[in-house]
Formats: structure tokens, C-alpha cells, sequence
């Protein structure tokens, strides 16, 4: 059987291919039946952790942190009246989205449930959604929630499903809004990573965090890059960095300002933009001096 959610994907990369829309709008109508089967297994293990009450080291926030006990309200809602329009949960109150200024905050506004004859209503608004990599977690977060709420109340035989987004687009390239390893871990924890005998190769080690902090868009900060350039540039009484990157060094110190200006800079720029020329510049810079850093350390 072909799963339904790949399906609306799919859907979504072709149809914004050509370029960003506004109030963009997908839905699929599917038998409630299908609801345990439609697990997206590649993605389910993410997805739960943006419905745990407080949110794990690697994310910014959960959201469940902001809809609380909004699964068991749908849920007692639709039991004691199934057309109810106050049957949701709501992620962003305007305290939160006042003075937020480029804070990580959901893009996940609100989920709204009504049962009418057999079938259940679920209309998931978002104030912008990248459907290359966010939606398919989106999508089984969503999964996850409806069969809460079907176990809960299990009179409906259909679901139909529409995502409704102020802003859509396609960039394959950013990572949904996870923090990178180089950002969750101290400035102890990447020196030991860097030095001799340590259990992954260093250069590669460090290629890959930069690689990662490159595709990280959502919530940039030049801190990550600061302590490895404090790293690099302090020698460490009693801690050898690996001979490798020892080789490396003077380039590396040669290039980090570089990077840590292009991160400074478009951390600024995002307080004022979200798209448009400036910030797909700000972008490129940002990427291109990351992978300078790679081309050195891979060389």
C-alpha cells in the first residue's frame, strides 16, 4: 500500500518547484483505518520528540512546550461535542510572538479537529513551511496526534487532512529547526574531539559538524565557530590537538574570521529579513566560508 503522507510530499515538491507561494494549501481525504500503517519510520523517531513536554538537548524548543495538555483538550472536546470549533490546540499566543524578534519560535500555529457524520475535520495551519525536509515530520507528527485523538475517540471512519501554510517553499538544503552537534556540545566536549587518540578521526569529525552548521538556517549563531578558533588559536597545557589538524591550523585560523563574520552578519540580517536578494546573499557568504573551512580540513 502507498503511503498517503510520501504521496501529499511529493505533491508539495512539485508544486512549489517553481518558487515560494502564500497561503498555500494541501489535503488529502484517507480512511482512519490507515492511521497506525501510514507511520513514516524514517522520520517517526523526530517527529515524537516535537511532542515531548520539554524539549531534548538537540532542539530548540518542543512543541508540546507550547500546546501542553492541547491533545487530551481535543480530545475531551470532541467527546462531549464532536462540532465543536474550540476543539484545537494553539502553539503562539501574542505574547510569544511579541518581542520574539529572530528567536526560534513553532512555524506549527495550530491543529484543529470537528467530526461531521464519519468523518474527522484536521486542518493544521503553519506561518511558514519548508516542504522539502520539515514537511515529512510535520506530516508524522500529525500522524502521531491524530492517533491519540482516534484512540481517544474512535468514532470516525475518515480524516481529511489540510495543511494550510501563509508561506510554503522548497530548500532542501536546511536542516529542519534541530540544533547542530556543534552547537549542543561545550567547548570541552569539541576540544576532545579535536585531539590525539580521539575515537572518530578529528579532521573528519570537524568536516562533518561544519557541513551540518551549514545547512542550519533557521537559528544561526558564530559561537560555535568562536570556541574552535579559541581552540585552535590557545594551546591547551597538557591536551595535543591531532597532528592532522595541527597541519591545518594556520589556514584554518586564516579563514575562521571570515566565517565568523558571515555568521554575525546574517544573524543580523535575519532581524530585519526573512527572504529576498540580501538574504540569499548573506546566505552564500555564510555557506561559502563554511566550505572553505571543509576544503581545507578535506585537503
Amino acid at each position: 500500500m502507498s503511503n498517503v503522507l510520501y504521496e501529499l510530499r511529493d505533491e508539495a515538491v512539485k508544486e512549489l518547484s517553481n518558487g515560494h507561494r502564500f497561503n498555500w494549501k494541501l489535503e488529502r481525504v484517507f480512511d482512519a483505518s490507515d492511521l497506525k500503517e501510514m507511520e513514516l519510520f524514517d522520520v517517526a523517531d523526530e517527529a515524537a520528540k516535537w511532542r515531548l513536554l520539554v524539549a531534548p538537548v538537540e532542539l530548540y524548543f518542543s512543541h508540546r512546550q507550547y500546546y501542553g495538555d492541547g491533545v487530551q483538550h481535543i480530545v475531551r472536546e470532541l467527546k462531549d461535542k464532536p462540532t465543536s470549533n474550540r476543539a484545537l490546540y494553539s502553539l503562539l499566543g501574542q505574547n510569544v510572538i511579541s518581542g520574539s524578534g529572530d528567536e526560534p519560535i513553532p512555524s506549527f500555529m495550530s491543529l484543529q479537529c470537528q467530526i461531521e457524520g464519519d468523518t474527522l475535520y484536521c486542518t493544521c495551519c503553519f506561518r511558514a513551511l519548508e516542504v522539502g525536509k520539515f514537511l515529512l515530520v510535520n506530516l508524522e507528527e500529525i500522524r502521531q496526534t491524530l492517533v491519540e485523538i482516534q484512540m481517544g475517540v474512535p468514532h470516525f471512519s475518515k480524516v481529511h487532512l489540510t495543511i494550510f501554510a501563509f508561506h510554503a517553499y522548497v530548500d532542501a538544503n536546511r536542516r529542519p529547526l534541530t540544533k547542530p552537534e556543534i552547537e549542543v556540545i561545550s567547548s570541552i566536549q569539541l576540544l576532545t574531539l579535536l585531539t590525539k587518540g580521539a575515537k572518530v578521526q578529528p579532521v573528519s569529525k570537524l568536516s562533518a559538524l561544519l557541513d551540518e552548521l551549514s545547512e542550519t538556517l533557521s537559528a544561526v549563531s558564530s559561537k560555535p565557530l568562536q570556541s574552535l578558533e579559541d581552540i585552535l588559536r590557545v594551546d591547551t597545557p597538557g591536551i595535543a590537538l591531532d597532528d592532522k589538524l595541527l597541519k591545518r591550523k594556520a589556514q584554518l585560523l586564516d579563514a575562521l574570521p571570515r566565517a565568523i563574520k558571515a555568521a554575525d552578519d546574517l544573524a543580523q540580517l535575519r532581524k530585519s529579513a526573512s527572504r529576498g536578494e540580501p538574504m540569499n546573499a548573506s546566505i552564500g557568504e555564510y555557506r561559502t566560508s563554511l566550505a572553505r573551512l571543509r576544503t581545507i580540513l578535506d585537503a
